[in-house]
């Protein structure tokens, strides 16, 4: 509403924008102002002092956990678990399972630098290069590259 407030005749888009923008700002600034009051009440001289105390120096406040909650309830019914993102995270599982599996089986569809570094299809250590190559990928680059290896098109293309 305070956005609202602020710019009535806002797009949708941006409203969104903007209110993910202020309760950022809204949640950093309880962040910073709970932890600077534990630090005043607890005034650690040292790392060491810090480990024994009986909760974190760094934290939100008891007032915006219990905001959170609802909040958090809110995101995962209507963000986390909505059927898009579920759909884009099978798709994005799906392309992660096949290059592993293609290139686990046939390390020699690997660039030539980690191919060198791979014991054999099938073995620990060509499962760790693979696993390595995979995880350094953008998400744009997995799918591309599943796309030329998996697609008929793929190699057309190039």
């Amino acid at each position: 509403k305070a956005v609202q407030k602020r710019w009535p005749d806002i797009s949708k888009d941006r409203m969104t924008h903007e209110v993910i923008r202020d309760m950022i700002g809204y949640m950093v600034n309880d962040l910073l102002v709970e932890s600077r009051a534990r630090l005043r009440r607890y005034n650690p001289k040292s790392a060491e002092e810090i480990r024994h105390l009986p909760g974190p120096i760094i934290g939100f406040s008891e007032t915006f956990r219990a905001e959170e909650k609802p909040l958090r309830t809110f995101l995962f019914e209507n963000m986390y678990r909505h059927y898009k993102v579920n759909r884009m995270m099978g798709q994005a599982a799906r392309v992660v399972e096949e290059l592993f599996g293609l290139f686990i089986n046939d390390p020699s569809l690997l660039p030539t630098e980690l191919r060198a570094q791979c014991d054999g299809p099938g073995q620990a250590q060509t499962a760790r290069v693979i696993c390595d190559y995979i995880a350094g990928m953008t998400d744009r680059y997995a799918v591309e590259e599943h796309r030329k290896l998996f697609s008929v098109t793929g190699w057309l293309a190039h």
